[in-house]
Parts: structure tokens; sequence; C-alpha cells
């Protein structure tokens, strides 16, 4: 037998202790989905798993291969009898629960991501929809199955690779997964940089994490050679969990290098052993229960958290969500003890056969069901066409606005994006996404006009000269500049934005739509970004309106500026359908104007701070939607907002006429 064979047989002994790492794992994530506030970080946890399945199963693995028992279809057939069960339950609930409780729009999405949790592809399906910290993904029923995901796709890839490396190139094999890891945390690295959300998400850039626990099992290290080092070493991964819960946010940029930290405290924490101060803790009664019960509390909760907060409109309270942490681990253990242990008892004498074949039934009936709910949109029968037609109102907005935020196509001659008549375009609409749902008013300004207006508006680059969200943003902001500059035509130029955005972040104050996870940061000419919020962003942003709106007066431009529009901190649109269906008036959910006021006064500020001139005209959408000491949501039969913050279609048009008189106003010479 090898070194790592020996190091591995030697290993396959029960560690309590690591039963203990997955309490540590399972209740970070618990508290952090809780919004405790003790545990900002507490979504390493599912980093933490990874590293422990990566351990797990590579001294399985190899210990078996070294013992010549190893099989393919039975590492398959245990993976199935451990997860599956539980999880198919918790699918099955899930789907009934969502009948019972969702939207259509939303049992839809659902639906497809219900699919996408059987088949082990929800990590891919999540990748493509919405990022793990936006507010979005707290009404995603199955958002928490992408790391179930991630790790059967490890479960699928890493047997076979490892049965390759050991037949070909056993005395290498530290080695091969050493550079495996290598390449894969470089790679998250990397990708983190350019986009988050796909190295959150895709197997290949959190490949190293599983491979960490790898390297453990295969012997990379040699054990402590004393007591003391061991006990070091275990204080300190469990020091670096604790620091990453604390310190940790939902704004850190992770994984990327951040992720390793965790790994990091988890690995030292495996190595020091069961035997010393840290594993004696892990391994306590308490610990060692929590651990155990840990898949199926981590099946359960997130299900349990987003179906409470669907149906409670606004933030619950802090024993709210301890409660329903509490309950999270009652059903975790109920899962655990009847549903779990049954079907991996060593007793149960069920052919293999027949495990595949139950577990190939489960995916296919969830996936039958999931489609049946898919092409029905959502079953939307459940409820009275008023509630569907409130909630409809998340799609009314500007049917081109995804594609035409690209501003090589907003200045093409003739455009389609332009509103309007292109062949007549006097008025340049230009801005962030705000300015895009103004649609609604500028449709029908142009088409009682005759004239158009051309489309400049890309989301989250708001309308500034030296300075934007990206180099993208800040070279479109300079052509679109020169495309003004040029064109005689256009003797109008309206910039709109979610001005705060830029220098408070998201809107957090009142419900759940958004988090500041993934906030826009202002860069300067030189690609450099400005930390957030700081005052040198807001300086710079002072800046660049200024210098846009200086340029644009100078050559004879008329320039309306669009203040901030009143931002709700709810999905409007589900908000009103839900009131809806409780027999409640949809008008009488308004959201205060001092929060208003108070989240806006330094964006009206520096919008104020541009002074007068006869080619500057203001518009206040606040003087319409806050006509008393509260800002409306609905009026006139509808929703005013598609989301939280864009105003849908009826909502821009009630500032249809205070935009049409500023285009009309002729600045007098």
């Amino acid at each position: 037998m090898t070194e790592y064979g020996k190091a591995t047989a030697s290993a396959l002994a029960y560690r309590p202790d690591i039963d203990g790492l997955r309490a540590i794992a399972v209740l970070a994530v618990l508290f952090f989905h809780a919004d405790l506030g003790f545990v900002p970080g507490g979504y390493v946890g599912v980093d933490i798993f990874f590293v422990i399945s990566g351990y797990l199963i590579s001294r399985l693995i190899v210990g078996e291969i070294e013992q010549g028992n190893f099989s393919l279809m039975r590492f398959y057939e245990r993976r199935i009898r451990r997860l599956f069960p539980a999880l198919f339950l918790v699918l099955f609930a899930s789907l009934v629960a969502g009948a019972l409780i969702l939207l259509p729009q939303d049992f839809t999405y659902m639906s497809r991501n219900s699919f996408g949790a059987a088949a082990f592809v929800s990590n891919i399906a999540y990748w493509t929809q919405t990022g793990y910290f936006e507010g979005d993904a707290k009404v995603r029923v199955l958002l928490h199955t992408w790391s179930l995901a991630v790790e059967e796709q490890v479960y699928i890839i890493y047997p076979v690779i490892l049965m390759l490396i050991l037949r070909k190139w056993a005395q290498h094999i530290k080695s091969i997964l050493l550079g495996l890891a290598g390449l894969s945390f470089l790679a998250c690295v990397w990708m983190t940089g350019i986009d988050q959300s796909t190295a959150f998400y895709l197997m290949p850039f959190r490949a190293w994490e599983f491979l960490i626990g790898a390297l453990l099992a295969v012997g990379l290290f040699k054990a402590p050679e004393s007591k003391q080092t061991a006990t070091i070493a275990g204080l300190a991964g469990l020091a670096l969990l604790i620091a990453t819960f604390v310190i940790f946010d939902d704004l850190t940029l992770f994984p990327g290098t951040a992720a390793f930290f965790p790994c990091l405290g988890t690995a030292l924490l495996i190595w020091a052993g069961k035997d010393v101060l840290t594993g004696r803790m892990l391994s306590n009664a308490a610990m060692r229960f929590v651990g155990k019960i840990s898949y199926s509390v981590y099946l359960w909760h997130w299900p349990l958290f987003v179906f409470v907060n669907y149906v409670n409109i606004g933030k619950l309270t802090l024993l709210q969500n301890a409660g329903l942490a509490g309950i999270s681990i009652a059903l975790g253990y109920l899962s655990w003890r009847f549903v779990e242990l049954p079907f991996r008892r060593p007793y149960d004498e069920t052919p293999q056969r027949s495990v595949f074949a139950l577990g190939g039934a489960s995916i296919v009936l969830v996936s039958c069901i999931s489609a049946a709910i898919y092409f029905s949109g959502g079953m939307p029968d459940r409820f009275k066409d008023r509630t569907v037609e409130l909630a409809s109102y998340e799609k009314s907005m500007n049917p081109e606005s995804d594609m035409c935020g690209k501003v090589e196509l907003q200045l093409e001659p003739n455009s389609r994006c332009t509103i309007g008549d292109p062949s007549d375009a006097s008025v340049f609409l230009w801005g962030d996404s705000h300015a895009g749902a103004l649609f609604g008013a500028l449709d029908q300004v142009a088409m009682e006009s005759g004239s158009g207006i051309v489309y400049g508006a890309s989301p989250q680059c708001p309308p500034l000269l030296g300075a934007g969200t990206s180099p993208a943003c800040v070279e479109g902001n300079r052509k679109r500049l020169d495309y003004v500059l040029a064109n005689k035509d256009i003797h109008t130029v309206i910039l709109a934005a979610r001005w705060s955005l830029y220098l408070e972040g998201r809107f957090v104050s009142t419900g759940e739509a958004e988090t500041n996870n993934g906030a826009p940061k202002l860069i300067g000419p030189d690609g450099e970004p400005y930390p957030m919020f700081s005052d040198a962003a807001r300086h710079h942003f002072r800046d660049g309106i200024r210098n846009l709106v200086q340029i644009l007066m100078a050559n004879g431009k008329h320039v309306v500026l669009v203040y901030p529009v009143p931002e709700t901190g709810y999905d409007i649109p589900k908000t009103l359908a839900l009131l809806s269906l409780r027999g409640e008036d949809p008008a009488d959910f308004t959201v205060s104007r001092d929060l208003y006021v108070e989240r806006q006064w330094r964006a009206t500020k520096i919008l104020e701070d541009l002074g007068h001139h006869r080619l500057l005209t203001r518009i206040y959408p606040a003087r319409i939607f806050c006509p008393t000491s509260r800002c409306m949501t609905f009026a006139n039969g509808s929703p005013l907002y598609f989301d939280s913050h864009h105003l849908s279609v009826p909502g821009a048009r009630m500032l249809k006429q205070p935009i049409e008189d500023a285009i009309n106003r002729v600045p007098r010479a």
C-alpha cells in the first residue's frame, strides 16, 4: 500500500469532529439567511461543506481503490441514497407550497428551477438568472440547491478522474491534484474580477475547494508532529472561520481570494484532528447531532424562509427570524430521522438496480410536474383575474429595453431603439435604467408630436463626463456626447438616472427587494474604481454631472434634469397583487416621503448646485408621486412601478405632462 493509501485507509474511521464542522457550516448559513446580524459572512458555510465533501469522498474513493474494492456504480448508489430522498421530498413539498402561495410568474420561475434542482443543474440555471446576494434572490425558493448541483457535478466527474490518475500516475497524485486545485483557484480569482456570478455558481471555479479537502485526504500534509502543533492549527482554523463569519458580508467580493480563508480554516481544523481542543469542542454531542442533521436542515431552511417572507409584506422581526431558524432545525431532524436514515441503513436490501430506477423516476416525475407548471404559465387560474393582472405589471416596461442598452445600437442612423420617428428626432434621452423607465411617458410624447426621441439609456450607467461604472460606460457616455454635439437637430437632452444609487447604494431601508451586493462602483477615466460611497466617489460624481451639463449648455443644448424617482424597497406588482388577494386596497400601500427626502438629500443638492440657466429645466417626480407625507405606489387602477424603483408604463405616464412641457419650452436667447 502506498503512503497516500495508508494515510487514507487510516482516516476511514469515523471523525466526530467533522460532524461538528458540518454543524458550524449549516448554522452559519442558517443564521445568515435568518438575518440575525452577527454572522454577515455566514454564507461561507457552503465553502466549509465543499472542503469537507472533498476530504470525505477522496479518502473513501482512494481507500477503496487501494483495497481493490472500489465500484463506480456503488459510489453513485451511495450518493443517491444519501442525497435523493430528502432532496426530492423538499422539492415535492415546495411545489405544493408554491401552488398554494406563489403568484403565477413566480411559480413559473420556480418550476424552471425545480427542474434544474432535480437534474442537478440549478447552479447553471441561477447563474443565468440572478445573483446569490441580490434582493431578487430572496423570493427564489430553490436557490440553495445551487450548491448541491455543484457537489453532484463534482461527484459525477471526480471519481473518474481519480481512477484515471491512480491507474496511470499514482505516484504523482498529490502533484496532479495540487496542480488542478491551483488552476481552479487562479481561474476563480480571475473570473471573480470579471464576472462574480460566473465564479460563484459554476463548478470549475469552485472545484479547488473540494480539492483542498482531497489533498488532505491523500496526505499532502503529514499529520501534525506534535499535539501542540495540532492544537495551534485547530485554534487558527477556528479563528479563521469566526473571522470570515464576522468580517465578510454581502459586499465582500466573493468567491475569489476571499473564499480561500474559510477553506483554509476548514482544512486546518480537519488536519488538526479530533483529539485536540478544537476537535473535542466539535465532537461534543450537541455539535455532532446538528452535524448529522445538517443536510436536511440545509434543504428545508431556505424554502421555509422564502415562503414566509413571500406572504409577509415587510421585514420579519428578529424574533420571527429566530423562530424560523428553530423550525428549520426541527424540520431537519424529522427529515433526517424519518427520511434520510431509512434509506441509508445497511440492512436496506434494495437492489442497486431499484435504487437507480427510483432515483431516475424521481427526476422524471419532478421534471414532468415542473414542465406542466411552466407551460401553464404558473397555473394562473388559481387566482382572481385582478390579482393576476396586478402581478403582470412586472413586465410593464419598454419591450426593447434589454436590447437597446447597447450604445452602438442607440446611435445608429434611424435606430430601432429611437422612441417615435427616428428620421425626425430632436430629443435625446440620456441616463441609466431609470431614464429608460420613462418610456411610458416619452412614447406618448413622441406619438403626439410626431417626432422622435433618441434612446440613450444603459443600465447602471449614469450620465456623467469623465466618470462611470465601467470602461464601457465611460466610453459610451463619450460617444453619446460626441453624437449630441454633432447632431444639430438635437435641441433637448433629458438627463435621468437613479442618482442616489451611485452616492448611497441601493434602497435597503424598508422592504427586502434589494441588497447592496454588486452595487455599481464609480471609476475615473483611468479605470481605477473609487471606494464605494466614499467622498472621492461622490466628488467625481458631482464633477461628472456638472461638466456634462456645462458642455451641453455651452453648445446650445437645452438640458432637462429629471430628479430622483421615489424608491419603495418592495416589489410593487407582487406586493399589490398579494394585498388584492387579501381583499385590501392596493391604493393604501404607500411609502414615507420623509424617507425619500432623507435618502435623496445628497443627490438633490448636487443637482441643485448646478444653478439656474435659461437652458436648464428641472422636473421633480416627487411632487407628483408624493402629494402628501406619503408616496404613492398605485394610482388610476395600476401599479406605478414594475419592480421596487423603476416606473411602470402607467407610472411613467404620470410624468408625461411635465416632460412634454419641458421639451416644448423654448429657451430665450
